[in-house]
């Protein structure tokens, strides 16, 4: 049953009149407040974590040269390493570096990104088994699955070989 037009009516002037009360009201909290400069001014979205070099191996940079290395399909590029740990596919993703994503149907505006995702979730850790070069997407929703299961370090990397289908990355 729909609303009459005079209860539509109603119900806009409402809608509008506390858009009114809330813009009043943001208006009147930035007179109150005092002129800050661009540069002191604080980001509105969510602050990213800093990376900090000491958190993780000296040789981190090789590390991940190798990892990247370690990925290359038999076309020679780079290619997610994830097998399902992300919960999102079965077998080997798809995603390759640097290009669009394939599950769109159209050019968005950002181009796949490889990161090298901890399985266990610590930085320091170089043990190569626990490392793998995953897609952003994977990346973001295998830390979202175990960050939900109160998953960290062994418990993290038995969970993830449950989930992935367990093959043998090649190695070099």
């Amino acid at each position: 049953m729909s609303p009459t037009a005079e209860a539509s009516e109603r119900q806009r002037k409402g809608a509008y009149k506390a858009w009114e009360t809330i813009r009043g009201k943001r208006a009147d909290a930035a007179k109150a407040e005092p002129k800050v400069t661009a540069s002191a001014a604080a980001p509105r979205s969510r602050a990213r974590k800093k990376w900090i070099a000491s958190h993780y191996p000296a040789d981190w940079r090789a590390i991940g040269v190798e990892i990247r290395e370690r990925s290359r399909n038999s076309d020679g590029d780079e290619q997610c390493e994830c097998r399902g740990e992300c919960l999102k596919h079965g077998g080997r993703c798809e995603e390759i570096n640097r290009t669009w994503a394939r599950h769109r149907r159209r050019r968005g505006k950002v181009k796949i990104r490889l990161t090298i995702a901890h399985l266990c979730h610590t930085t320091n850790c170089d043990d190569r088994s626990h490392l793998r070069a995953m897609c952003e997407p994977c990346h973001l929703i295998y830390d979202l699955r175990c960050r939900q299961r109160h998953l960290v370090g062994e418990y993290a990397i038995k969970w993830a070989t449950e989930q992935g289908r367990p093959t043998t990355l090649r190695s070099e």
